[in-house]
């Protein structure tokens, strides 16, 4: 586009291209257009380097083309860029006064995160992980000019944490350093996300699989120490009943009591609703997740609901802190007294372990992704909840019968075999 007055219309038009390029508004205003298509506002000048004196070419970031809140249209930018130029002609160097903060501007790396952080809609769990990410980095970092951050100040940062043995926190830092800047972006307070820059610096992270037991003897042998298990009350009912419904630990380490149904209607028997809120892919499947629950399932509730009371209101498993519920750790280390340290089998594991014996007993795959909640949002996977929970209860009472029968070694055949 030849340089001249930009409009809505003709910035609306700007595809991206395999190299940015630039849109000029006249008076050093321009549009640059990434190849990503994002669509951000500069304002070039010129201005004294107070080091040698020498005139050099400044470039402001302004902000994103757009109309939402955290954009700027394209007469925001055009009052920006005046604004820019009446600093110039005072005697001042816009750039130099957006780093110490005049204006109520952002000065620090330190103060723009923490803006940031403020603007997220994080539940409290994610809250506290991100949070405690940002203690990794922000005392390092955070007393840089948000303006212009370089690649080589975030670098000596990140091995440290690697060499630690933190591999993966040093990944996640990364990536945070990254979502600040790109909001910095946003707000028109840098000029891109530097953090980009220093991917593959890092070596990968291999995740590991949860370990887990697969052997029918070994899964025998590791019931009935379950059953032999005696200690806090909450401990020991959540260890019997986690290898009966295979959700992940922390769905039902906080379970409430009002989410089960223990009579069930001749339709839909005995049933557990885990809320959408508690499930790991809530974002992708903002649904409840379904447990049909089997005969020694409801067993084990009914009892334990005698001990606790019932309240709707109420946690299945209380821990020690009031209104909290036992932790993941604790069930790890319920394993460990029985002889199950963590290179045998986790609290996880017990999904793996059901995903295992139900595969090689059979069982349809799709039929059993579902039950391990790894679905899709799609209308597919909506309607397989809905139509296929007949055959899950069948599946998971065959899976109940199956672990009964190699506590006691004996065997349980498939009903359909």
């Amino acid at each position: 586009m030849p340089a001249g007055k930009l409009t809505d219309r003709a910035i609306r038009a700007l595809k991206p291209a395999p190299k940015p390029y630039k849109c000029f508004d006249g008076r050093g205003l321009y549009l640059e257009v990434t190849p990503a298509g994002s669509k951000l506002w500069r304002q070039q000048y010129r201005a004294m380097r107070s080091r040698d004196g020498k005139r050099v070419q400044q470039v402001l970031a302004l902000g994103r083309y757009g109309s939402l809140a955290d954009e700027v249209t394209l007469e925001r930018a055009r009052e920006l860029a005046a604004g820019a130029r009446a600093q110039l002609r005072a005697g001042r160097d816009p750039m130099s006064d957006r780093r110490r903060g005049r204006g109520g501007e952002v000065s620090s790396l330190r103060a723009l995160a923490e803006e940031w952080a403020g603007k997220q809609p994080w539940e409290p769990r994610t809250a506290r992980r991100e949070r405690q990410i940002l203690t990794h980095w922000l005392p390092a970092l955070g007393s840089l000019p948000a303006s212009n951050v370089l690649p080589a100040e975030i670098r000596p940062v990140l091995p440290e944490i690697e060499a630690s043995g933190r591999g993966d926190t040093a990944h996640r830092v990364r990536a945070q350093i990254g979502r600040v800047l790109r909001y910095g972006v946003v707000r028109g307070l840098c000029e891109r996300d530097v953090a980009a820059d220093l991917r593959g610096l890092l070596a990968p992270v291999h995740s590991e699989k949860y370990a887990t037991l697969t052997k029918p003897e070994e899964i025998g042998e590791l019931m009935r120490a379950i059953e032999g298990y005696r200690g806090d009350p909450s401990t020991e009912f959540a260890l019997k009943i986690l290898p009966l419904v295979f959700t992940r630990p922390g769905e039902l380490r906080n379970a409430r009591w009002g989410e089960f149904d223990l009579q069930g209607s001749p339709e839909v028997g005995p049933l557990w609703r885990v809320p959408g809120e508690r499930m790991k892919m809530r974002r992708k499947n903002p649904g409840e997740h379904l447990v049909p629950l089997s005969r020694q399932a409801v067993t084990l509730l009914t009892d334990l609901r005698a001990l606790t009371g019932g309240d709707p209101n109420g946690l299945l498993f209380p821990g020690l802190v009031r209104g909290k519920a036992i932790s993941d750790a604790t069930l790890g280390q319920a394993l460990k007294r029985l002889g199950y340290g963590a290179d045998r089998i986790v609290p996880h594991g017990f999904r793996a372990m059901a995903s295992t014996q139900l595969n090689e007993s059979g069982f349809a795959p799709d039929l059993i992704e579902l039950q391990l909640a790894h679905i899709d949002s799609t209308v597919r996977g909506v309607y397989n909840r809905a139509t296929r929970l007949s055959e899950r209860r069948e599946m998971m009472q065959w899976w109940a019968d199956r672990l009964d029968a190699l506590r006691t070694s004996t065997v349980v055949p498939r009903a359909d075999t």
